[in-house]
């Protein structure tokens, strides 16, 4: 029987967004009063493990570990599309990294090997699993139907959006408009990379791989602002030109020409 993710799915993903957003808000209201001491670090950490579960028990629940494709083997010669994407995981080993200070609990900095464990562990691993599976995984393919470009876009701009809980958790505006500038076109690239790979698994370990790193930066001169927003609007480019060669290739006029093309030349 389908689901409401078949039936109804561009109400499934904003919901999904919508959900995400009230969750983050509830658990500033709840957990603000109950554990005073933690900081935005903290309650970001509890919050990305409760995404983590919920991305997998919704998967679990759908069985679409096959259809979100964790089960098939990667497309190697598409892994080229990747490149552009690496550039993105090196550029703060090119302009410098460092251990940022981080407290979880107010007045608590934690010790540098600590704060490297978190990053890469708590922060970077656990994005990686949920946002994957979440955006890359059950609402592009839930949204595909409707055709992939409009799956990207749509995927990638509530990606961004959801977003919206840094300021929730007490991250200025501004910082969050950034994210939303870099997140969108790098989520439409993402999105067309997915549907070459024929494999969730490159993709994150991409997004562990950047994660652990952007997190490390030591500073944002204006040369690597100037280098990363490049690579996001090439990706975002690269993203929109593939997606809407696929949707062509897909409509049944191209099909047919297609098909009457591989007849004409057998007949010859």
């Amino acid at each position: 029987m389908d689901t409401i993710v078949e039936r109804r799915p561009l109400i499934f993903t904003l919901g999904i967004g919508v959900g995400i957003i009230a969750l983050a808000v509830v658990s500033r209201l709840v957990l603000a009063p109950l554990l005073p001491q933690l900081t935005r670090e903290g309650i970001g950490l509890l919050l990305n493990w409760i995404f983590v579960a919920f991305s997998i028990g919704l998967v679990s629940w759908l069985g679409w570990w096959d259809k979100v494709r964790l089960t098939a083997p990667a497309n190697r010669r598409a892994l080229v599309y990747l490149l552009p994407f690496a550039a993105i995981v090196f550029l703060p080993i090119v302009f410098g990294m460092a251990v940022p200070e981080v407290a979880l609990i107010e007045g608590e900095t934690l010790p540098a090997w600590a704060t490297i464990v978190l990053i890469v562990v708590g922060v970077a691993l656990g994005a990686a699993i949920s946002e994957e599976l979440l955006y890359r995984g059950v609402l592009l393919r839930a949204l595909e139907p409707r055709g992939r470009l409009y799956a990207g876009v749509v995927t990638a701009t509530v990606f961004g959006l959801t977003h919206v809980s840094q300021i929730v958790l007490g991250a200025p505006v501004m910082e969050w408009l950034v994210t939303m500038f870099l997140i969108i076109p790098t989520g439409i690239g993402l999105a067309a990379v997915t549907f070459r790979l024929e494999s969730l698994w490159p993709l994150v370990v991409w997004h562990f791989a950047v994660d652990s790193t952007s997190l490390h930066a030591a500073s944002m001169p204006t040369a690597y602002v100037a280098s990363l927003l490049g690579l996001t609007v090439l990706v975002g480019a690269m993203g929109i030109w593939l997606l809407r060669h696929d949707d062509k290739a897909a409509r049944p006029d191209a099909r047919n020409d297609l098909a009457s093309a591989v007849i004409d030349s057998d007949s010859s």
